[in-house]
């Protein structure tokens, strides 16, 4: 029977599989950060445009106290939306920022060693 001397790869094949490990990171973080960032544009581009046809209901409907009651309860709801969407804008953004140093960790990592 031969003999079944320890060997290692070529330190070639090792860094070429290190560097892919990286890049499979690299690139899944990207794709959060881009996911993330049209989510949260796109609701604040709905925001936008409801606060714009908010503030239109509003300058058009009559004074608080002539509204009725079905139309305060709408405008209670459409604005408990709104600070949801608002909310949910912040959580986004501090997401993003996350994403964003864990993706300069990682270029960190991919610029400074041998891989």
């Amino acid at each position: 029977m031969g003999s079944r001397m320890f060997r290692t790869r070529n330190p070639a094949r090792d860094a070429n599989t290190d560097l892919d490990r990286f890049m499979t990171v690299r690139r899944s973080i990207a794709s959060a950060i881009e996911g993330a960032t049209r989510e949260r544009d796109g609701l604040q581009r709905r925001l936008d445009v409801y606060y714009a046809q908010a503030t239109s209901l509003l300058d058009n409907s009559p004074e608080f106290a002539e509204r009725d009651s079905a139309e305060e309860e709408a405008i209670r709801q459409a604005e408990d939306n709104a600070a949801a969407a608002s909310r949910r804008i912040k959580q986004i953004t501090e997401h993003i920022a996350q994403l964003n140093k864990m993706l300069a960790d990682v270029d960190a990592v991919l610029d400074g060693t041998d891989l």
